[in-house]
């Protein structure tokens, strides 16, 4: 099978040609088993011995094997364009072949300009000239297609021959439901092209009854019989013949497709969109408004997804003006009982919002099926201005509006991470009421903002007076409490981290409930953590050692030899010992030297394998490494500008760049070394503003997925341990 197509004699051709089309009875069988034979010795002598045994039995038993003989050779020799009937051992998955395009399988160039030029009686007498000249049916002729797979029927579709079209139909049903490379149908042609008349025809003939060849690949065309399934055909990406003729601003094309088959304007291709989004995305108002008047009745959009359902898709265009003259799609939910309002708000379309509240202002006290109104909606997406216009319009008390859960707007902020609408809620004096309420669980917005790991919620909130941080919720929790029960022990994301810092310097109350649940949950240290981190500050130690030690030898500008010096006093001097900067140099150089010597004696204490030892002493040393980092970069720097003192504008440069990495190192140690969580007016500012920088600087990548399962672990011994894990080893 993989080697080269041998093609029969003429003289084969013509025995085989007479005993299939011009003989009856006994002389067909005749004929066909000699042009087997002749056809036998135009492959090899063996076929050849096989046929005669075959003619042999035949004469022998002739009402059993003449009727089988021409089939069953037929198909030993792969030649199907005369075979009567084809047994394969196993059957073919049509949707699973993949058609071939190749050369020989390319439709004939005659036949392709006869179509373009709608030329049908030229496309018939080329027909018939090639099924003459090659001694094969009309259908295999039919069957060939363009280098991307478009059958005939497809360019009759695309050049609007609307009698050849029909033509092909009659002859060759099948087509209909052919697909080419990209997997479009004719019809989908059709519809690209704005051919009216050809979808007329294509429609129509569609629903014949089809007996497509079974071997002529992924066609399909004995599975569909009518023109719904036509019509709700995808190409590969998904579009049915509606999707492009919307694509096409063929208004005629769409309103014929919507009369033959209404339902696939909610169909969805690969992307989601529907025809609606399409229509809304091309700009096309008639189109849409077209759409939206052929809908037979709206009660076919209730409940349908989000994405099937115009007005979802006008409002994610902000193009609500169009759906003006339809305003009962205003009040439409989805499958999650969501109206427009709802999702207006929630995608902080402001504009959206005020035009829904002109035209349905009830729906702002219309739930969800998870019992939310539209302004818990934008206060969880953090859309501060549609919540200003949804308090102005909405009900005139805001503690009424509670979820299911009996949280108010506030809370839903807090536990979303909205700092913004917080802050907003805690400036407004007609809110005061909501700051401290509970929600069905006794929750308050700093509960909720403290087991979500919100910490600039948490500062917001902790540094608002009203807030009564004392507050314990139905299990008797406070909010460090609950980020006890829900948080990590130890903190082990900055969020978290961050959180108990700001609960700790707000002087947030850990009552015996939570110091239970710390020695509950405390987790044993981790030996191999700290001894890990040990080496590695020894290792930075020993060579900020090394850099300074070979620094003080090579001091900037050298020393004074005997020959050169004018007094023998100054042999073996600094030459440029007399600079200010030098001294600079001298001094921190000599700091850098020492402090980074007496981190490395103190690492040695950790070696001891007392963990609380090995975690003092990496306190300590880490404190006189951060000295001598920063006494090094500051001799580096006056020793550059001492060698480069003559270039005014090089010179300023170095100390600019100098004095601009030491601040950002100097405050990456101090924040590295010092104890969040305290009290102190003075250490809780430096806290607040940590946190705030920080997470502004580092943005949405510190947020981290909450499980609020309680993890269960060893005791401890302390319960004071829970402060020491907020600048344990685990911290830094």
């Amino acid at each position: 099978m993989g080697g080269p197509i041998i093609e029969p004699s003429n003289f084969t051709k013509k025995l085989i040609k007479r005993g299939s089309r011009r003989e009856t009875g006994w002389p067909r069988y005749i004929f066909l088993c000699l042009g087997s034979i002749f056809k036998c010795l135009d492959y090899s002598w063996q076929g050849c011995f096989f046929c005669c045994i075959i003619v042999l039995s035949c004469c022998c038993f002739p009402c059993f094997a003449c009727p089988n003989i021409f089939g069953y050779v037929s198909h030993y020799f792969k030649r199907p364009e005369h075979s009567t009937k084809v047994q394969l051992k196993h059957p073919i998955d049509l949707k699973k072949v993949v058609p071939d395009y190749g050369a020989y399988n390319l439709m004939d160039p005659t036949l392709y300009e006869a179509v373009k030029k709608d030329d049908m009686d030229g496309f018939r007498n080329t027909l018939q000239r090639i099924s003459r000249e090659k001694d094969i049916l009309d259908q295999f002729i039919l069957d060939r297609t363009s280098p991307s797979g478009n059958s005939l029927l497809h360019e009759a579709a695309s050049f609007g021959s609307k009698k050849i079209a029909k033509d092909i139909i009659d002859h060759h049903p099948s087509l209909l439901t052919r697909r080419n490379i990209i997997g479009d149908t004719a019809l989908h042609v059709a519809a690209k092209c704005g051919k009216l008349d050809i979808l007329e025809v294509l429609t129509v003939n569609s629903g014949k009854q089809t007996s497509g060849n079974p071997l002529e690949g992924p066609s399909l065309a004995y599975e569909y019989n009518d023109d719904l399934q036509l019509l709700r055909m995808r190409n590969q990406v998904g579009n049915t013949a509606l999707h492009e003729a919307v694509i096409a601003d063929g208004l005629a094309e769409v309103e014929y497709l919507l009369l033959k088959d209404s339902e696939t304007a909610y169909f969805l291709n690969e992307e989601g969109v529907s025809p609606f989004c399409l229509a809304t995305e091309t700009g096309n108002k008639n189109i849409l408004r077209r759409l939206l008047e052929l809908l037979d009745g709206n009660e076919k959009l209730i409940g349908r997804p989000r994405r099937e359902s115009p007005i979802y898709a006008i409002i994610l265009q902000r193009n609500l003006e169009i759906a003006r003259t339809n305003q009962v799609l205003f009040h439409i939910r989805d499958e999650k009982g969501k109206t427009p309002l709802y999702f207006a708000a929630s995608k902080g379309y402001l504009e959206g919002v005020q035009f829904l509240l002109y035209y349905s202002r009830q729906s702002t006290l219309e739930r969800s099926t998870k019992g939310d109104f539209p302004i818990h909606a934008a206060c969880k997406n953090g859309h501060v201005n549609v919540v200003n216009v949804l308090l102005e319009k909405q009900w005139p008390d805001a503690t009424e509006l509670l979820n299911k859960e009996g949280q108010n707007i506030l809370h839903v902020a807090a536990k979303s991470g909205k700092d913004v609408v917080v802050k907003n809620i805690l400036r407004n004096p007609k809110l005061e009421k909501l700051l401290n309420a509970k929600d069905n669980d006794g929750n308050t917005a700093l509960h909720l903002a403290s087991m979500n790991l919100h910490p600039k919620v948490v500062v917001s909130l902790t540094w608002d007076k009203r807030i009564d941080l004392e507050l314990t919720n139905r299990e008797g929790l406070t909010a460090l409490d609950v980020l006890a029960d829900c948080g990590s022990i130890p903190p082990t994301t900055l969020t978290e981290r961050y959180t108990v810092w700001a609960l700790f310097s707000a002087n947030t109350p850990l009552t015996p409930i939570g110091k239970r649940i710390l020695r509950r949950r405390r987790i044993p240290p981790k030996q191999n953590r700290i001894k890990d981190m040990v080496n590695l500050l020894s290792l930075v130690t020993i060579l900020v050692a090394t850099v300074t030690f070979a620094a003080g030898l090579t001091v900037p500008g050298g020393f004074n030899s005997s020959d050169s010096s004018d007094h023998k006093i100054d042999q073996g001097m600094a030459t440029l010992v007399h600079r200010g900067m030098f001294e600079v140099f001298i001094v921190c150089d000599t700091i850098g030297m020492y402090c980074s010597i007496i981190g490395t004696f103190i690492l040695m204490w950790a070696q001891l394998g007392d963990y609380h030892v090995a975690y003092t002493a990496f306190r300590c040393a880490l404190f006189f490494l951060g000295i001598a980092l920063v006494a090094t970069s500051l001799a580096f720097m006056a020793a550059v500008y001492v060698v480069v003192s003559k270039f005014t504008w090089l010179a300023t440069l170095v100390l600019v760049m100098g004095i601009t990495f030491i601040t950002f190192l100097s405050t990456n140690y101090i924040l590295l070394i010092f104890r969040m969580g305290r009290t102190h007016p003075v250490f809780r500012y430096i806290s607040r503003y940590t946190i705030l920088v920080t997470l502004r600087f580092m943005g949405s990548n510190v947020e981290a997925p909450v499980d609020h399962k309680k993890k269960d672990s060893q005791p401890a011994k302390k319960d004071e341990q829970f402060e020491v894990s907020i600048t344990g080893p685990d911290s830094v």
